[in-house]
């Protein structure tokens, strides 16, 4: 039985055995890149292969638990542009999803301010080897069997992230520093929350890091239920969530 309002110390696609079918309203994620940071729980430099298949596990899972109604939030990165990293990433996670039986429903791009490189262009004002930065990152949007959700609940968003999150361009602004060596800004996962699901949904995020989605859900009168398979990070993310039901309370 999984409690909610918590994140797990567990490898999510085993953590995720214990959630029953069909019970999760919305999932938002930002899994590891592949790109080589330095987590102390898992080899985020994997053959591209190999992080697919290993994706397609997660995914598979991932699709069970959500509702027939329940809809699905994936950040990644669109492509990596080095000679390294050339990949497209978020539309092979794409494929690999709709060969699960997930459904696209849209493309969001957010405005990742801290990737743009202020200090050197390659070439300074020279055609010869200009560099072209690459500042933005994709949110898939995807759902199960139905986009219409069966029942109206209570929603929560302003107008105006109503309005933006519609655009499908989000100019959110970035973590500086953080808890975890990837963190991704607390407005994103809170947008993607608010604009697909209801007051007391559950949410569910497979790979919590410092609980960043967690807390947003809590913010927004959501359930939540995490996994995050660094012990360090586990704990981190339990410290804040504990912190936000502490300042609920008062």
């Amino acid at each position: 039985m999984i409690d909610l309002n918590k994140v797990y110390n567990i490898d999510c696609i085993d953590g995720l055995k214990g959630v029953p079918d069909n019970t999760v309203d919305l999932i938002v994620t930002s899994p590891p890149y592949n790109v080589g940071i330095e987590y102390d729980s898992h080899n985020d430099n994997m053959p591209w292969d190999q992080y697919y298949n290993w994706c397609e596990q997660w995914l598979s899972e991932l699709y069970r638990v959500l509702k027939p109604d329940g809809r699905f939030c994936l950040n990644h990165y669109i492509s990596f542009g080095s000679s390294k990293w050339r990949e497209v990433p978020l539309m092979r996670l794409n494929t690999i999803c709709e060969n699960i039986g997930f459904k696209h429903h849209s493309l969001s791009l957010w405005w990742d301010e801290h990737r743009c490189k202020y200090s050197a262009w390659g070439s300074w004002k020279s055609a010869s080897s200009p560099y072209i930065n690459q500042p933005i990152e994709g949110v898939l949007i995807l759902y199960k069997d139905r986009w219409k959700r069966d029942n109206k609940g209570e929603d929560t968003i302003s107008k105006d992230d109503f309005i933006m999150g519609c655009s499908g361009i989000w100019k959110i602004n970035p973590v500086h520093g953080g808890d975890t060596p990837a963190n991704y800004p607390e407005r994103l996962p809170k947008l993607c929350i608010e604009l697909l699901s209801f007051k007391d949904d559950i949410v569910l995020d497979p790979f919590s890091g410092s609980g960043t989605t967690g807390v947003a859900a809590l913010k927004t009168e959501r359930r939540f239920i995490g996994f995050e398979i660094s012990p360090a990070y586990c704990e981190i993310a339990n410290s804040n969530l504990k912190v936000w039901k502490e300042q609920r309370r008062l």
